[in-house]
């Protein structure tokens, strides 16, 4: 009879963090860790464990048989950029986590000491005003020709250029070159 799957799938390969500092002598302090989640991201990513406290019987029955709990203190290097100290306990019931062998850290710690982050981009804060909306700004009184630029929270590697500095990305409306350009022949 063939296997019928129910539910949704998951992106998370690995185990959960209990299940591999559990057998580990200290509970893997100073080991490191990799998420599966991080594997995408072209920047190393890694996580070295500095303190680990499960949660275990404190003479309640059944409190954490499955041993999902606890406290887990690690120094977390994301994308390249070290974040110090923090507490992953909220996610550390995934199964989502790797052991990193003792013989593949040293490559994880060179990836990471190597690594140069990309130039950061400076974009021009103001933006020339299109055509027609210059045409409705003049018709209705407005003195403005410039339209200011919001960056989205999501934006890598870039921010505006401050007062003094040139900016490496300039921005100007119109339709750049075209890909055809005799069927633009003859036209205002």
């Amino acid at each position: 009879m063939p296997y019928k799957l129910v539910g949704r799938t998951t992106l998370q390969k690995g185990r959960r963090l209990w299940e591999l500092v559990g057998r580990l002598k200290n509970f893997g302090v100073g080991r490191l860790v990799v998420r599966s989640a991080h594997d995408h991201y072209p920047e190393p990513c890694f996580y070295r464990i500095v303190m680990a406290k499960p949660e275990m019987d404190t003479g309640r029955p059944h409190m954490d048989e499955d041993n999902l709990k606890g406290s887990v203190l690690v120094e977390r290097i994301f994308r390249g950029r070290h974040d110090g100290v923090v507490d992953i306990s909220k996610v550390a019931y995934k199964p989502d986590f790797r052991l990193v062998h003792r013989h593949e850290e040293a490559r994880y710690i060179e990836a990471y000491k190597n690594y140069k982050p990309e130039e950061v981009r400076l974009i021009n804060p103001v933006l020339e005003m299109p055509p027609l909306l210059k045409l409705v700004a003049e018709r209705d009184g407005h003195a403005a020709k410039e339209l200011k630029v919001r960056l989205c929270r999501t934006a890598k590697n870039c921010r505006l250029a401050k007062e003094g500095e040139t900016p490496t990305e300039t921005f100007s409306i119109g339709l750049g070159k075209p890909a055809n350009p005799d069927l633009y022949e003859g036209i205002l």
